[in-house]
């Protein structure tokens, strides 16, 4: 009897659980809009991601050229007592314009920064270092969209 009913416990919280309603954030949006890269320049893999992430949005409403430069810098912030570094961070500097038909309405530059601590083992390291490098994109691809919605919701307002 109390294992019937520790099933059935198990059982709603795990319908409940996948019934959430959770969805990624691009995928399944419902923009207005698509966003194609008419040209970049910089870090080659960040820019592949970053691509890779625009194409995701499938409007057909409207459709904004982006032209974007990206930069990506790994600092050491602090050393211990024998000089090797205990505390890093990676800054990854944006420059984007969004066009629409030859005009530039916005023109931004943005950064994005992380710190984390050093770790001894250089492959968990560097997993540790892609991770970070890919939410700190999700953020830029963010703000990259965020500005063409505010486009679509306030056509006046030139962002430059």
């Amino acid at each position: 009897m109390i294992k019937k009913t520790l099933y059935l416990c198990f059982l709603l919280v795990l319908l409940s659980v996948n019934g959430c309603g959770y969805k990624p954030i691009l995928i399944g949006s419902d923009y207005d809009f698509s966003i194609k890269v008419k040209s970049s320049s910089g870090k080659e893999d960040i820019n592949s991601k970053i691509e890779n992430k625009l194409q995701a949005l499938k409007g057909i409403k409207r459709t904004f050229k982006l032209d974007f430069t990206s930069n990506e810098t790994k600092n050491i912030l602090s050393k211990d007592s024998k000089g090797d570094p205990s505390i890093l961070e990676i800054v990854i500097t944006l420059n984007y314009k969004l066009i629409e038909n030859s005009k530039v309405l916005v023109n931004r530059s943005l950064t994005q920064r992380s710190t984390y601590n050093n770790i001894s083992d250089k492959f968990e390291l560097s997993k540790s270092e892609e991770i970070l490098t890919d939410n700190l994109i999700e953020n830029l691809v963010s703000d990259i969209i965020n500005s063409a919605s505010n486009l679509i919701l306030n056509p006046m307002i030139n962002d430059n």
